[in-house]
């Protein structure tokens, strides 16, 4: 498996679906003679997870027919997951065949509080029938699933297989060297390139691998660390044009052309100043939970700049998620679980990016005094509920950029990105065309 996923007993939760309604007369045990073999693997926390189970059976053709068959019967089906009943929703899933024969379907199920996607792929080759599943709390990328499922027929066809990453969280870290210092990132997908910048003392790690995972479907995403975290060099003079002068530099290290870009919070600054400084290096701009830089920005309160600085974890989630989404906020928490272990940003550099974002609304740099020259198509976008970006600062930018499109979701915060990752990425998407 790839970097950051490891082996772990596949009978820790055990399933067993009942026979009843659209699964009535499937066997519920296998043939004299039957071998079995199955194993496990979970990426970071635990999720998303893979299992994988062959069995060797002369009567393999029919039993993988009437299973595929009564599936495909389904909209809905119960199991037993360790003695308590689960019901969950089935659809099909397109995917290309990826064996001699090959089925897939999409279970939908709620446990424990948090919403599960498993996706179930049935295959065979003569005498062996494989069953595969992929679970995470949101989709997983059809190209994670397409690989998985690929590597599972080569393996029952005994070739040998190696998987590349699955997600961005598995990409190892690498370093650019640029004309403004080292540059730590972690690129993932394939198409045209699209540039995040993280905010406010977070690094590249902070970022929802399913959030990124998603864009990469159609795009290759570049995440890094700001000035001054992990591998980045430090900036001598930190300011939000400075910080953007060096996202330039990495785009120019990375030979990316004139890629989209997504700023988020001080990340969305720092965008925006880049939109100003190299106007031929961004080609469409994504400005997530934004604050103008012409000293008309709104501040948010004491009390949440406080809770956000606070140390506390606990807080600080509060803070980016609004009450009544404690079930977003633990799914985001467990996400991020997946990437390996990263430094925490230097207070140094924290405090030197608190007065950089202050200077910003304060109006003291110039890209922020000049951001009506940016031509960039822009999607604007944030939380109705944002208690660190008060959303009069949305609208501020909006009205500043000519043709910008702004975007609020109800009941979101700050991090509504990832809260309402299922109505936005698609959004993104299709704005970046």
């Amino acid at each position: 498996m790839p970097r950051g996923w490891r082996q772990v007993s596949s009978t820790t939760s055990p399933v067993t679906a009942e026979k009843t309604g659209c699964l009535a007369g499937l066997s519920t045990t296998s043939s004299p003679g039957a071998r079995h073999v199955g194993v496990a693997f979970v990426e970071g926390a635990g999720l998303p997870s893979i299992i994988e189970s062959i069995e060797h059976d002369v009567s393999a053709a029919g039993d993988y027919a009437k299973s595929v068959a009564a599936l495909a019967r389904c909209t809905g089906i119960s199991f037993l997951l360790d003695k308590k009943t689960v019901h969950a929703q089935l659809s099909p899933l397109a995917l290309p065949h990826f064996a001699t024969a090959s089925a897939a379907f999409t279970l939908r199920f709620n446990l424990v509080g948090l919403s599960i996607v498993d996706d179930l792929m049935l295959f065979r080759d003569g005498n062996d029938i494989g069953l595969l599943e992929f679970d995470d709390t949101v989709d997983p990328p059809l190209s994670a699933v397409e690989s998985v499922a690929n590597a599972a027929a080569s393996k029952i066809a005994g070739q040998r297989v190696h998987l590349a990453a699955l997600s961005v969280a598995s990409v190892r870290e690498r370093t650019a060297h640029t004309t403004d210092g080292d540059v730590g990132y972690r690129a993932f997908g394939l198409g045209p390139p699209l540039v995040l910048i993280m905010g406010y003392g977070g690094t590249m790690e902070v970022w929802d691998p399913r959030f990124v995972d998603a864009l990469a479907e159609r795009h290759r995403v570049i995440i890094f660390d700001n000035a001054g975290i992990g591998r980045t060099s430090a900036l001598k003079h930190l300011t939000i044009d400075a910080m953007a002068q060096q996202a330039s530099a990495l785009i120019t290290a990375l030979d990316l052309g004139r890629p989209d870009v997504l700023g988020w919070s001080m990340g969305s600054m720092i965008a925006q100043a880049l939109a100003v400084l190299h106007p031929t290096q961004v080609a469409k701009l994504v400005l997530c939970a934004t604050y103008p830089g012409n000293g008309s920005t709104v501040p948010p309160s004491t009390k949440a700049i406080n809770a956000l600085n606070s140390g506390d974890s606990a807080k600080e989630l509060a803070d980016l998620f609004p009450a009544g989404q404690s079930g977003a906020e633990e799914s985001y928490a467990l996400a991020v679980g997946d990437f390996p272990s990263a430094n925490v940003a230097p207070q140094t550099v924290v405090n030197a990016q608190a007065a950089a974002i202050r200077s910003w609304w304060a109006g003291t740099d110039l890209a922020g005094r000049t951001a009506t020259a940016i031509a960039a198509p822009t999607l604007i976008a944030d939380g109705s509920e944002d208690r660190l970006d008060p959303t009069v600062n949305d609208h501020l930018i909006a009205r500043l950029l000519a043709g910008a499109k702004l975007v609020l979701y109800s009941d979101a915060g700050h991090a509504f990105l990832f809260q309402d990752e299922d109505a936005f990425v698609p959004l993104v998407l299709t704005f970046l065309g």
